[in-house]
C-alpha cells in the first residue's frame, strides 16, 4: 500500500525545512502563470492580511489556504507533481520583500529579513544562508526561461530580463513598493503574516506514480498533467545525452502545435492522442490482442521507457502525426478523391476504432516518401467502414468490437487479408437491427 505523508504547514514551516529542496521536473509545463493571476493571489493575501487595510483588525489565529503540493522525493529532492505555478510565484514574492526588507535596520525587518532568507536560500548549521544554493530548482525541459527564475531569486535583480517569471516579479515589486509607500512603520508585517499564517497542504507520496495519481484527483478544475508531458521528459533525456537538446525542444513543440490542430481536444491532452495511436502499432507489431487496453502510460514505462530512447520512435511519431493532420484537412495532394470520401464517412463513425487499426495500416505500408497507396488504401478504408457500422448495429459497446479489430491489426502485420471471417453476422439479423 502506497503510504503519503499529509500535515498542513505555515509557509515558513514548510519553506524553512531542512527537507524542502524543492525541483520542478523536466516533463512539468513551462511557468504559465501571468499578470492576473499574480494580481489575486496579492489581493487576497493582502485582504487577509490586513482586513479593510487596518494593521489592528488581523487576527493572528486565523489562516489562509492558498492549496495543496503534491511531490514525491526523488534522489532526497521533493519532485513537485502539483503546485508548480503556486510555489513558484510565492518564492518570487518572498524575494521582492527580501529585496525591500534590506535596505531596513529596525528589529523587525532584520528578524523578518532573517526568516525570509531561511525559505529562499538553504543554510548552514548556523543558519547562515548560502545564496548560490536555492530552495527550488528547475528542470522543465521546454521553459527556455528557467535559468532567468533562478537568477532573480539569486540576485534579486530582474531588470533586464523579459520571461513570464520577471514581468511577475517587476509586479509585485510595484506592489510591495505601494504598500511600503502607505504602510512604512508596518512594512515587515505583511511578509511576517503571510509566512506565519498563510499556509499549504504539502502531500509527500512515497513515489512517483501515486503522486500523480493524486494530481490528477485533486485537479479536476486545472489541466490534469497528461501523459505526454511524463514521454516529454525521457525524450528530452535521450536527446539531451546526444547533444541534441535544442533540436529536440523544437521538434516537441512542433509535434504539439501539430496534435492540437489535428485532434482538438478539450483539455491538454492532444500529444497524448498521438502516442495513444502509435501504441496500436506497437501492439500489433507483438502480436497482442489482448481485449483489455492498458493505459498510456502503463503500456510506454516498460522497460524503462524503452521505447521512448529511440530516434525511430519520436521519427515514427513525427509522421503518424503528419498522415492524420493530411486526414483532418483532406489534403488533396495526398489522397485521392476515393479515399477522401471514405475519410469522410469514418468520421462518423460510432467510435474510434477505425482511427487506430487506419494507424496500424498507415505505419505498416508507408512508403519511404510516408505515401500510401491510394487504390489499396479505399479498399482497406471501404471494408472497415462496413465491419465497424454494421459490427456497431448489432453489439454497440466499443469493448466487443475491440476483438476483432486487433485481430485485424495483427493481420496487417503479417501481410495477411483482412476479412474478417472469424466475426461473420447474419445478413437478415443487421437488417432488423438497422430498422429497429
Amino acid at each position: 500500500m502506497s503510504k503519503l505523508n499529509i500535515d498542513q504547514k505555515k509557509i515558513k514551516q514548510l519553506f524553512e525545512d531542512k527537507r524542502s529542496d524543492f525541483l520542478i521536473p523536466d516533463y512539468q509545463r513551462p511557468y504559465a502563470w501571468g499578470e492576473d493571476e499574480c494580481q489575486t493571489l496579492w489581493k487576497d493575501i493582502f485582504n487577509f492580511a490586513f482586513p479593510d487595510k487596518e494593521l489592528e483588525k488581523f487576527n493572528s489565529d486565523e489562516e489562509y489556504f492558498l492549496g495543496p503540493i503534491v511531490t514525491f522525493e526523488n534522489n532526497k529532492k521533493l519532485e513537485v507533481i502539483d503546485g508548480q505555478q503556486r510555489l513558484t510565484t510565492l518564492m518570487l514574492l518572498l524575494r521582492v520583500f527580501y529585496k525591500r526588507l534590506e535596505k531596513m535596520k529596525d528589529e523587525n525587518s532584520m528578524r523578518t529579513k532573517q526568516n525570509l532568507a531561511q525559505c529562499i536560500w538553504k543554510s548552514d548549521e548556523f543558519g547562515n544562508e548560502n545564496k548560490e544554493k536555492l530552495k527550488i530548482d528547475s528542470q522543465v525541459a521546454l521553459d527556455e526561461h528557467k535559468n532567468e527564475f533562478l537568477e532573480i531569486l539569486k540576485t534579486g535583480d530582474a531588470k533586464d530580463f523579459k520571461s513570464q517569471y520577471a514581468i511577475n516579479f517587476r509586479y509585485f515589486e510595484k506592489e510591495v513598493d505601494e504598500f511600503l509607500k502607505e504602510y512604512p512603520s508596518y512594512f515587515a508585517y505583511l511578509p511576517t503574516r503571510i509566512l506565519n499564517n498563510c499556509i499549504l497542504l504539502p502531500i509527500e507520496a512515497d513515489n512517483e506514480k501515486t503522486a500523480l495519481r493524486i494530481f490528477s484527483t485533486l485537479n479536476d478544475r486545472g489541466k490534469p498533467l497528461a501523459d505526454a508531458d511524463i514521454f516529454k521528459a525521457q525524450f528530452y533525456k535521450f536527446y539531451v545525452a546526444k547533444n541534441q537538446k535544442d533540436e529536440f525542444i523544437e521538434k516537441w513543440k512542433n509535434l504539439e502545435i501539430l496534435c492540437k490542430e489535428v485532434f482538438s481536444k478539450k483539455d491538454n491532452t492532444s500529444t497524448d492522442e498521438i502516442f495513444n495511436r502509435y501504441m496500436y502499432y506497437q501492439r500489433a507489431l507483438k502480436g497482442n490482442k489482448n481485449s483489455t487496453t492498458e493505459g498510456l502510460r502503463d503500456f510506454y514505462e516498460k522497460d524503462s521507457y524503452a521505447l521512448l530512447k529511440s530516434d525511430r520512435t519520436f521519427e515514427d511519431l513525427q509522421n503518424l502525426g503528419s498522415f492524420w493532420q493530411a486526414i483532418s484537412i483532406q489534403d488533396k495532394n495526398y489522397f485521392d478523391e476515393n479515399t477522401l470520401r471514405w475519410l469522410f464517412i469514418l468520421n462518423y463513425a460510432p467510435n474510434i476504432m477505425w482511427a487506430n487499426i487506419t494507424s496500424v495500416y498507415f505505419m505498416k505500408n508507408r512508403d519511404e516518401q510516408n505515401q500510401l497507396d491510394n487504390i489499396k488504401f479505399a479498399k482497406f478504408l471501404e471494408k472497415i467502414t462496413a465491419f465497424i457500422f454494421a459490427y456497431s448495429f448489432i453489439y454497440p459497446s466499443v469493448s466487443q468490437l475491440r476483438i476483432p479489430i486487433y485481430s485485424a491489426m495483427i493481420d496487417i502485420i503479417n501481410d495477411k487479408e483482412m476479412d474478417f471471417s472469424k466475426f461473420l453476422f447474419e445478413k437478415e439479423n443487421l437488417k432488423t437491427f438497422i430498422q429497429n
